[in-house]
């Protein structure tokens, strides 16, 4: 306890003292808060603090990144971090299932510089719904999207051109992608001049489909071991994924 009144007075006897500097005291001074804070929080509260500091810098509002999804996909991916399943990049993906296919809802996201790398949009599954995504599958041959995380893989040329590979393994969710073929690519139906003539992209046969113009930077910059995270507010997925449970991260002081 006295340890935590000594720091508290320090800290505010730092903040009267930085008046007399300039931006760079107030930065300083930011984060010298954040320290504070640390310590008066629960390991509990510490984490989800960290959440919403880090949605903050990379400006998640401004960019329309609903924070429900990116709370969902940053606690994933401490977790895929925690588990051994992904390379040092600290990249994470989002696409988020809840916005129509004419709106930009792809995000991928750099969490060492704390910004929005990709901002963009991303086709679903022909039985998945026409504008709205609403049905989900981990069945092979349903022409559905799947749920869940997923784990980049390698790069290769196939029938729909330069592709990325997806693996999932969620049961029930996702376990089927690779004996389903879903993986990342673009197709002539996810361009400005499509969505102009019909008010929405075109469908795939599950796979996420990027835009002409961007997919190829896309793939190179996440693939071989960086997390992607396909959300809906379906509530039993949210409530059994292995990948969403807060206390294994806070027994781990994983921020």
């Amino acid at each position: 306890m006295k340890k935590v009144i000594l720091y508290t007075l320090s800290f505010f006897s730092f903040i009267a003292a930085s008046t007399l500097y300039g931006q760079q005291s107030q930065a300083v001074s930011s984060r010298l808060s954040n320290i504070v804070l640390d310590s008066l929080l629960s390991p509990h509260e510490n984490f989800e603090y960290a959440i919403k500091r880090m949605y903050v810098d990379i400006k998640g509002h401004e960019y329309d990144l609903d924070f429900k999804a990116f709370r969902y996909a940053y606690i994933g991916y401490q977790n895929m971090k925690l588990q051994n399943k992904l390379n040092d990049k600290r990249l994470l993906s989002i696409i988020d299932f809840t916005k129509d296919s004419d709106k930009k809802r792809f995000y991928t996201i750099d969490l060492d510089n704390r910004k929005i790398l990709y901002h963009t949009y991303v086709a679903h599954g022909k039985k998945t719904g026409t504008s709205a995504a609403t049905y989900f599958s981990n069945e092979e041959e349903s022409h559905k999207s799947s749920l869940g995380f997923y784990v980049t893989g390698k790069t290769y040329n196939g029938d729909a051109g330069f592709s990325l590979k997806l693996y999932g393994n969620e049961r029930y969710y996702n376990s089927n992608a690779y004996k389903r073929g879903i993986v990342i690519h673009t197709a002539d139906y996810m361009n400005e001049d499509f969505l102009k003539k019909n008010g929405r992209f075109g469908r795939s046969l599950g796979c996420p489909v990027l835009p002409t113009n961007i997919y190829k930077e896309v793939i190179e910059t996440i693939k071989e071991g960086t997390m992607v995270f396909a959300y809906y507010t379906n509530k039993r997925y949210l409530a059994s994924s292995k990948y969403l449970k807060v206390s294994s991260l806070t027994l781990n002081n994983t921020f």
